[in-house]
């Protein structure tokens, strides 16, 4: 029979491309993971790696391997979730990532609900982002993530996690004080193409901004490159610029400026609690989806 932890040292190497990250993920030297890849290509009775000279691959069969490796990592989190649901008691650590400026307020009064109603549960909050949170529960260094996801639907969870909606906001298009369509009803990102605009294009909101404004027919002058959304509020509240964030993130200080409702456009702020696949039975986990779904209705949040 094979071994799961070899199991798990073939996935890490197919995450990394390398046998030493490998080790480096799962606490091992690079030869105690390339004794265990040995012995599980032995027991296989076929290669899992085609190993080069600067990156290890891994072969058909070992992806196929992997795939099962994943069900039955999921089938091990659920017999593990339910010993917990049994002991009927919600303790223990849960590692949380947040991405913290980006996410909507019911966020962190529920986490705090939470932790007020289980005193034996410690909540760590470790700052993450909407581009590496999944990969983050993927290797283990967090227990669950909340991110934004940003479209007409939040998209799949992917291979190995299990996704919660949470709620969902509009996108706005933000103006300052004075500007010309400050106050308005309505306006079309069109409206905006001469102005300077306040945008990432690393981040998936800022990449959603640049293809809205394609869309339009322009292509935008950016003013200022920010990730922080709440940051890109601050600019446009001084009048640096102008752009579009979700309606519920909180701007760095009392904000003047205008959140302009977009009519015709079909994209909003997702935003999703993912897990590791075969944990949502978890009592810890359980009780962060309640809280949220308990508190939203008081921030407007739709769910």
């Amino acid at each position: 029979m094979l071994d799961v932890d070899k199991l798990v040292a073939l996935r890490a190497v197919a995450t990394h491309g390398s046998i030493a990250a490998a080790g480096r993920e799962l606490g091992y030297t690079r030869s105690a993971i390339s004794q265990q890849l040995t012995a599980l290509e032995r027991a296989a009775g076929t290669a899992l790696l085609i190993r080069g000279a600067k990156k290890v691959t891994v072969t058909p069969v070992g992806r196929r391997l992997i795939e099962h490796t994943e069900r039955i990592l999921a089938e091990l989190r659920a017999a593990d979730a339910v010993l917990r649901q049994e002991a009927g008691e919600v303790s223990g650590e849960l590692r949380v990532g947040v991405p913290f400026g980006e996410g909507p307020p019911v966020m962190s009064g529920a986490l705090k609900g939470v932790r007020a109603r289980y005193p034996l549960l410690q909540i760590t909050l470790a700052a993450t982002t909407d581009a590496d949170g999944a990969e983050e529960i993927r290797r283990g260094n967090l227990d669950v993530v909340i991110l934004s996801r940003f479209g007409a639907t939040p998209g799949p969870a992917g291979t190995g996690l299990r996704q919660w909606e949470l709620g969902h906001d509009a996108l706005r298009l933000c103006v300052p004080q004075g500007h010309r369509l400050a106050g308005a009803e309505t306006c079309t990102v069109a409206d905006l193409r001469d102005d300077p605009w306040v945008v990432s294009p690393r981040t998936p909101l800022g990449q959603l901004t640049l293809n809205m404004c394609a869309v339009a027919g322009f292509r935008p002058t950016i003013a200022a490159t920010v990730d922080d959304m709440a940051a890109a509020l601050g600019l446009v509240d001084v009048g640096w610029g102008v752009t579009i964030a979700p309606e519920l993130t909180s701007s760095v200080r009392e904000s003047t400026l205008s959140r302009i409702p977009l009519p015709g456009v079909w994209a909003f702020r997702h935003t999703v609690l993912l897990a590791r696949d075969g944990e949502e039975e978890s009592p810890a986990i359980a009780a962060v989806i309640a809280a949220v779904h308990e508190t939203s209705a008081r921030f407007g949040y739709t769910t």
